[in-house]
């Protein structure tokens, strides 16, 4: 398959140097060179581009932005190329990571692969994932060239019946298939019920109150169902909630055990890694 072209381009009121873009599009080149092709498959080129420069035709953008006109993620233009938005945030290159490296696998945001369904409540009957390849991790994070860049599943992630010790991400943190720690989610169709589920980020589960709609592309269908995109995508208010359930774990550990709960510590929840390349 011939390499997708892909364009970095910061079309926000904070100041990143022309640079500093190229920089992180050198980071970005590395991870899927070496670590996301050799699994997926999925090739691409990525450099920076002025604002105000023309891109090569077929390009597809990643945008750095103030506020996003089409809701944070990838999106389809009217010809029906993909593109991305994303918030210029203190860690930008991690959402820049985890919207091309799903760009790549799923750039029309209709990928549905079918596994037991993880729903704790449910019969484990068959249903329909879609895959978006760091939601599930996106709290993780290691460094390329001293920038930080998303964790992304492998294709075994989907595997129910995956060998033990088989690679599920990049970082090898997740245990086992289908795993969504908390901080990530995943999204799924169930055709007993033809709604949209989800795992959210707190771990709660929740499901859609409206029938999926076969004309619509699978992606837009299930943000027009949750209509929530903007919270699943805010990466630091993500780690800010896990930081703070960590530090409340801290706390309750450190205060004198009282009854059946003496002598057991507290565990901690995910955490950031910083793995260096």
């Amino acid at each position: 398959m011939k390499p997708r072209r892909l364009a970095l381009i910061n079309r926000s009121s904070k100041s990143i140097p022309l640079g500093d873009l190229t920089a992180a599009a050198q980071a970005l080149q590395i991870q899927i060179d070496r670590d996301f092709t050799p699994v997926w498959g999925a090739a691409a080129t990525i450099a920076a581009f002025d604002p105000n420069a023309k891109l090569p035709a077929g390009t597809w953008p990643i945008c750095i932005v103030d506020r996003p006109a089409g809701g944070l993620g990838i999106h389809l233009d009217r010809a029906h190329h993909p593109y991305a938005e994303i918030m210029a945030t203190a860690d930008w290159t991690i959402t820049a990571s985890h919207e091309m490296l799903e760009m790549l696998v799923d750039p029309y945001g209709q990928k549905l692969i079918s596994a037991p369904d993880i729903d704790p409540d449910s019969d484990h009957h068959q249903v329909r994932y879609l895959v978006e390849v760091c939601d599930p991790c996106e709290m993780w994070s290691y460094v390329v060239k001293g920038l930080a860049v998303s964790d992304f599943v492998t294709p075994e992630y989907y595997n129910a019946h995956a060998a033990s010790g088989t690679a599920l991400d990049q970082l090898g943190r997740l245990a086992e298939p289908l795993e969504v720690p908390r901080g990530g989610y995943i999204s799924w169709i169930d055709p007993a019920d033809r709604r949209w589920h989800q795992k959210l980020p707190d771990g709660s589960f929740v499901r859609a109150t409206i029938a999926t709609d076969p004309k619509r592309n699978p992606r837009d269908d299930r943000d027009h169902a949750f209509g929530d995109e903007a919270a699943r995508h805010d990466l630091p208010a993500i780690l800010a909630a896990l930081a703070a359930k960590r530090g409340a774990r801290a706390a309750a550990g450190a205060r004198p055990a009282r009854g059946r709960a003496a002598g057991i510590a507290a565990r901690s929840g995910p955490r950031r890694t910083t793995r260096r390349a």
